[in-house]
């Protein structure tokens, strides 16, 4: 991913939003947000996370952490391409590509 630039920098608690992931838990289909237990199967089983800026297992860390405007900004939720692949091997059954 050529030319991709990923800014990081330090984000204070008070710069989270708190009520994000129960927002995004709230949402059909995503009820299970809080159950994953970061493996990173998803990630690994994706054939499309090459091209994703941050891991299925990322953008759910970050979301059950409060960063919504890192998650609304990345690619990755517009680049899930609902193969299912995550789903099948998830440990915990969780439907990662509803979450997305």
């Amino acid at each position: 991913m050529a030319g991709l630039k990923i800014q990081r920098r330090v984000k204070y608690q008070v710069e989270l939003d708190p009520d994000f992931p129960d927002r995004v838990a709230a949402m059909p289909g995503a009820a299970d947000l809080n159950r994953c237990i970061q493996c990173g199967t998803c990630s690994a089983t994706c054939p499309v996370s090459v091209s994703m800026d941050l891991t299925p297992r990322r953008v759910i860390a970050m979301t059950r952490a409060g960063f919504k405007e890192e998650v609304l900004a990345s690619n990755t939720i517009w680049l899930c391409a609902s193969g299912y692949s995550c789903t099948v091997e998830c440990p915990k059954a969780i439907k990662i590509t509803d979450i997305m």
